[in-house]
């Protein structure tokens, strides 16, 4: 009876001790929790739920919540709670990590903007410990998830830009579709035929300063150096003295006719959808809701370009990121794997809704066939440029410069040299 009694004491201080080690091991260095999360969801693991921080809602939300619920499904052990934030994204994300209260999991586009605060978690550890495979998304892709060197997430969807057109617009004018690889001349006079009293051949306007950076890349031109430093000498080239001759010529075609140009992305795309535009610059986000619609015959076309220049697309695209104070890391890498690999990369992409980082599923969708977005798969094939806001923190302020410069030639007829060497200095000033 003692016997049996000493080997009872024994059995459950080996038990109580073995309950210890297992819960100390549960956390990591940081502190983040680490058992359960990726073992892909076997029976008694532990129970952890995630946060999950987006801009989109509605239904452009849907793709996402699609491929989470898949997740879940999978990892059973694992809730991920999706917060949707459409306003001032930026602002409460930076405020959530500067207060540790930020998401798990959070889309991030910005890297140079989240960065400095030092609050974001180096995703490049991350890809060590599993020997995550980088080499499959596209290079330039992987660019925008870098900044200052370090890697800060992994891609979520992408999209170039392209000009939609209305074919009903161009068959009541008599005038032929336009084609990939038409030139800068072509493409104004296209801008003057289709343009009349309520009518907009095109629509450009000097506020977007981003999506002109397409025509200055054709040109052998560019907004700011490489590293995000320089912009005298860059800014106010030769180069970009007639890329903005050439836009100002765009401007005064059609938006200068009917309404001083004064459109902003949105209200542009609504008016294309009511027939206002014959041509309109844009990624293909809208282009799904337009087919099912059904409303307008629409066709697609890559970017004009200059005697001489070749096609250089802008990209936008977003990294699934995560926090440095998270406390569920492993259970967020998964995730981030899950969202940005091939499984759930194919299920958000479905639908024509956006195209795939991962060069596999992207050649699987067979979207570069697809002659609605031909042309958008034709603009990434020589883009090797990130747009400025990517290159330096400090590119917002610098941007305002330019930005005021380029309502002075649109909209006072300033002299282009020497506006652009204005706007250079004032940028300059910014980024020292």
């Amino acid at each position: 009876m003692k016997k049996s009694k000493k080997w009872f004491v024994l059995a459950l201080v080996s038990a109580l001790c073995l309950g210890l080690l297992s819960a100390c091991g549960g956390k990591n260095e940081s502190g983040a929790n680490t058992g359960g999360a990726a073992d892909g969801g076997e029976n008694g693991a532990e129970q952890v739920t995630l946060r999950f921080m987006t801009w989109d809602s509605g239904q452009t939300l849907q793709p996402y919540q699609n491929a989470i619920n898949a997740f879940m499904e999978k990892h059973p052990n694992i809730k991920v709670k999706v917060e949707s934030v459409p306003d001032n994204y930026d602002q409460k994300l930076l405020t959530s990590l500067a207060s540790e209260t930020a998401p798990d999991v959070f889309m991030a586009w910005n890297y140079p903007l989240y960065v400095p605060g030092g609050a974001l978690e180096d995703m490049q550890t991350w890809v060590d410990k599993d020997n995550y495979d980088l080499n499959k998304y596209y290079p330039i892709i992987m660019d925008y998830m870098k900044y200052d060197g370090k890697l800060w997430g992994l891609p979520t969807t992408y999209s170039t830009r392209a000009i939609y057109y209305n074919k009903k617009l161009f068959d009541e004018a008599g005038v032929p579709y336009p084609q990939d690889g038409w030139t800068w001349d072509e493409f104004v006079d296209t801008v003057q035929k289709l343009t009349k009293p309520g009518q907009y051949g095109f629509i450009m306007t000097p506020d977007d300063v981003m999506t002109m950076q397409p025509y200055f890349w054709s040109n052998g031109g560019d907004m700011v150096s490489d590293d995000g430093k320089t912009v005298e000498g860059v800014l106010n080239s030769p180069e970009n003295v007639k890329t903005m001759t050439f836009l100002k010529q765009l401007y005064d075609a059609s938006s200068k006719i009917n309404s001083a140009g004064k459109f902003s992305t949105n209200n542009g795309l609504e008016s294309f959808q009511t027939g206002q535009i014959a041509m309109f610059d844009n990624g293909m986000w809208p282009l799904g809701d337009m087919l099912k619609e059904g409303k307008l015959d629409i066709g697609t076309v890559t970017h004009p370009l200059p005697e001489g220049g070749s096609l250089k697309g802008i990209i936008h695209t977003s990294g699934y990121s995560m926090p440095k104070s998270g406390k569920n890391k492993e259970a967020a890498w998964e995730l981030i794997k899950f969202m940005s690999g091939e499984e759930g990369i194919k299920i958000i992409t479905a639908d024509k809704f956006a195209f795939s980082p991962v060069i596999s599923v992207d050649e699987q969708n067979g979207y570069a066939k697809d002659p609605y977005l031909e042309s958008f798969t034709k603009e990434l094939e020589g883009t090797d440029k990130l747009i400025a806001s990517m290159r330096s923190e400090k590119w917002s302020q610098a941007e305002d410069m330019i930005r005021a410069g380029v309502q002075a030639i649109f909209y006072g007829n300033a002299d282009i040299q020497k506006t652009l060497d204005d706007a250079s200095k004032q940028a300059q000033a910014v980024l020292q």
